[in-house]
């Protein structure tokens, strides 16, 4: 049998959609959303077409080279190729026919990158996935998911095309699933009755790929190919409406349209990628700040998310370390310590003698003594694994270290409730932060002008920009660096200044202290005014990760309250928090339970994440449009088919290189249960954990009320104070609910008496 998981990537277009059918070139691109097979086990998972057609493929051209064992059909996992319950049209059923092939392939010791292997590998993907999709397509995608990179492609065959350095390319999130047979089926009727109209329209398309593929290369002059590319792309979107308007297919959707014009506002290029009609808009820039900057105003001004962390040309088929996390582990919380720890390491891939690091001790005193100043110990927390954390359609075993009881199972199970609604959503902005330079008159001004001090600092923003770059060469060669300048008059006699920095997946304190530093001499002397604080602020309210959820009603039930009840109970209190901000402080602070405790086991900064979480709520505009006033995180509504829908917008800066998260080596285990290889992809972890536990406590405060699933969790703490051991434990937690006393004192009198009847054996657990 196969242990080794094999993945295949998904793909982009970038030029050629429709015109590609009738010849035309077009450039497609691997990304890093990979679809996964691996051995099925005893998955009861039924078998896809595409899966049972690319397997049979595979199978008949080993068997004619002689083999004869081969295994069964993998499972394949495709997390990432949706954002929460919808499909983005990533080309996934390429991927995974790309993968179940490349699987069979590597199990019989084959090498899908071999040039030897390689065409047959691509013949075999191709066959299947045509079969299973009943036949239509170019075939572009299911060479991007084996060959990997960026594809010139054209009459099923390939080159490999470089991939410019002054490109940068995100893909903007339309808002609406695209079925492409349904628009090309729609497209070739109306060809078969306007022939001329059509043959226009392909005309356009294939003019416009040409003067892509001219512009589209290395250039001593980004801005003139930037400026080819434009144009390339607003020939093609022409050719795009015209076919919309001859065959009625919604291609070129009003979302799709702002997106387009938004990104002409700022000098970008852009079109919608695939068939068009709502899934993806690819959008490209000579720099990164440029793509970021837009980005953000997309998401601030429209609400739509630019995904700016798909990385282009992604390697093809390919072998993987580790198999896609399993995060419905059920009966978790009855298995014993061990137990978990082996159900942890089969559901993430990871050797169980690597959970030794979360022995008593893991922290010794020597690494504890060069963490802080004057150690004299180490406290040790509870570290626990929280279940059902789908996101993004992959899922997440959650490390949260807490010291409140009911924490990790009410995420857990909340977890699970919008698991039944297809996950959460999740997007980030660029990992930006804000450097603070303070400037106050110098000491011989005794009429200060903070304007003209302001107008001169904006007159050098190019110079600080350069400045705060040169402060961190590695950080711009990893693709962060200073990325705005922002001055702000505070009071007549204090202006601040702002630098604005990508911090790429550290959390970036260190970094940003440095970049005040090294600008302040430069505003001295321009303004004429006193640098003062020179520090990063908390305040990442440009670094924030966007959670969503939508919750079937039948899955909120229970207790004596209906589906529906619930959830217009969970409204209300939602309602209440935005209103008042004595329940919105509540209210948040159920959220934090679930964000420090990640925040904590993965050793990022507590302390700064809960700052600018609060600091975020008290800052933005108020529901009654009364100036700010602190508010909720999360706010909950009943859509219009009746299910609950959550969403939370929180300030994540957090990391996963440098600090705790490289020296603990608790933070570096949780970091690989967790999988996660960004600070962005963390931060949303960060966030779904929030928003759960703000959904675990509206729902058990609109129905039961907190205190039964509350105390009925604290009785174990107060059991275990009052010298249970082993199975009393429980025994003693559960008498102490049914007494309604759960005290100390009481705990004291009733394991007296459970020892006394004999209940109390003392068995270790």
């Amino acid at each position: 049998m196969n242990d080794i998981p094999v993945s295949a990537p998904g793909k982009a277009f970038l030029i050629g959609e429709y015109a590609v059918l009738e010849g035309a070139p077009a450039l497609v691109a691997a990304l890093d959303v990979r679809a996964v097979a691996h051995r099925a086990g005893n998955s009861k998972r039924p078998v896809s077409a595409v899966v049972r057609c690319a397997h049979q493929r595979v199978k008949g051209y080993l068997e004619a080279r002689g083999e004869h064992d081969i295994d069964p059909p993998p499972v394949v996992e495709t997390g990432g190729f949706t954002m929460g319950a919808r499909k983005l049209g990533l080309g996934s059923s390429a991927a995974v026919a790309a993968s179940v092939i490349g699987y069979h392939l590597t199990a019989a010791g084959l090498d899908p990158f071999d040039p030897s292997v390689r065409e047959d590998a691509l013949s075999l993907a191709l066959a299947a996935h045509a079969e299973a999709q009943g036949g239509g397509g170019s075939g572009a995608d299911v060479a991007a998911a084996v060959l990997g990179g960026l594809l010139h492609f054209q009459d099923r065959k390939t080159r490999s095309v470089a991939m410019p350095q002054w490109a940068h390319i995100g893909f903007v999130d339309a808002g609406a699933p695209a079925v492409t047979s349904r628009f090309v089926a729609q497209v070739k009727a109306a060809a078969a009755e306007q022939p001329g109209a059509y043959a226009d329209a392909i005309g356009t398309l294939s003019a416009a790929v040409d003067q892509f593929l001219t512009a589209f290369r290395d250039s001593p002059n980004p801005a003139k190919s930037l400026a080819g590319v434009r144009a390339a792309t607003q020939t093609h979107n022409e050719g795009l409406r015209a076919l919309a308007a001859m065959s009625g297919a919604p291609i070129m959707t009003p979302a799709i349209e702002t997106i387009i014009a938004e990104a002409q506002a700022d000098g970008l290029a852009a079109k919608p990628s695939g068939a068009g009609g709502g899934d993806l808009v690819v959008v490209i820039a000579d720099s990164r700040a440029d793509l970021d900057r837009f980005g953000e105003r997309l998401h601030r001004e429209h609400g739509m998310a630019l995904l700016g962390d798909l990385k282009i040309a992604d390697r093809g088929i390919r072998a993987e370390e580790r198999v896609p996390t399993n995060s419905r582990l059920a009966g978790f919380f009855k298995l014993d310590i061990e137990a978990r720890r082996q159900a942890v390491a089969e559901a993430t891939g990871l050797d169980v003698a690597r959970l030794s690091d979360l022995d008593v001790g893991a922290l010794d005193m020597h690494r504890a003594n060069h963490m802080i100043e004057n150690v004299v110990g180490t406290l040790e927390l509870p570290l626990a694994i929280a279940t059902n954390f789908r996101i993004n359609g992959r899922d997440f075993l959650v490390p949260m270290c807490v010291e409140e009881a009911s924490v990790v199972a009410a995420a857990s199970n909340a977890a699970k409730m919008i698991r039944a609604g297809g996950g959460f959503s999740a997007h980030s902005d660029p990992p930006w932060m804000i450097a603070q330079v303070q400037l106050t008159p110098a000491g011989d001004d005794a009429r200060p002008d903070a304007n003209a001090a302001a107008a001169a600092v904006a007159e050098i923003k190019d110079a600080l920009l350069g400045m705060a770059d040169a402060a961190h060469p590695r950080l711009v060669e990893r693709g962060g660096g200073a990325r705005d300048v922002e001055v702000r008059v505070v009071d007549p006699a204090m202006v601040v200044v702002h630098i604005l920095v990508d911090c790429r997946d550290a959390m970036g304190a260190n970094l940003l202290n440095t970049v005040a530093e090294t600008v302040a001499p430069r505003l001295e002397a321009v303004t004429g005014w006193t640098s003062g604080l020179r520090i990063l602020s908390n305040l990442s309210d440009r670094r924030c990760s966007h959670i969503s959820a939508r919750i079937p009603p039948e899955a909120l039930a229970g207790k004596g309250f209906s589906g529906p009840e619930v959830v217009e109970r969970i409204v209300s209190a939602s309602r209440f928090a935005e209103l008042d901000p004595y329940r919105a402080t509540t209210h948040n602070k159920g959220i934090m339970n679930g964000v420090d405790a990640v925040v904590l086991a993965t050793g990022n900064d507590w302390r700064a994440m809960e700052a600018s979480a609060h600091a975020f709520a008290a800052t933005r505009e108020s529901p009654d449009g009364k100036g700010c006033r602190y508010g909720p995180l999360a706010v909950w509504r009943k859509g219009e088919d009746g299910w609950l829908e959550g969403k939370m917008s929180l300030p994540t800066a957090v990391g996963v290189v440098g600090g705790a998260t490289r020296v603990h080596p608790v933070a570096r285990l949780a970091l690989e249960i967790l999988g996660c290889t960004s600070g962005h992809e963390l931060g949303q972890v960060i966030a779904a954990a929030g928003l759960a536990s703000n959904l675990a406590a509206c729902r058990a405060l609109a129905t039961e009320g907190i205190q039964r699933g509350h105390m009925s969790l604290h009785a174990r703490s107060i059991a275990l104070g009052a010298g249970a051991s082993g199975a009393e434990v429980e025994q003693l937690a559960a008498a102490l609910v049914a007494d309604g006393e759960i005290k100390a004192e009481r705990a004291c009198a009733l394991l007296t008496e459970l020892r006394a009847a004999g209940g109390g054996t003392n068995p270790t657990n």
